[in-house]
């Protein structure tokens, strides 16, 4: 694992069964999340679950990327 302490950004080595296992538990979280927010009343909470939820896009969106464009 690499750090970068100028930007606080670190790089991780996987191989494509653990970069595809961690995809796999990523969207069955996110849709979780997806439920989560449908089901929540509170504002405040359904801000925070949104949050998640656009992180996890986020990092979803990283892992599918080709290896050559990340």
């Amino acid at each position: 694992m690499a750090i970068d302490t100028q930007t606080g950004a670190f790089n991780v080595s996987l191989t494509e069964e653990e970069r595809s296992q961690l995809l796999s538990f990523l969207e069955q979280v996110l849709r979780d999340k997806e439920i989560e927010e449908h089901r929540t009343d509170a504002l405040s909470y359904r801000s925070f679950v949104q949050h998640q939820e656009d992180l996890l896009r986020s990092l979803i969106g990283k892992l599918r990327r080709p290896a050559a464009a990340r």
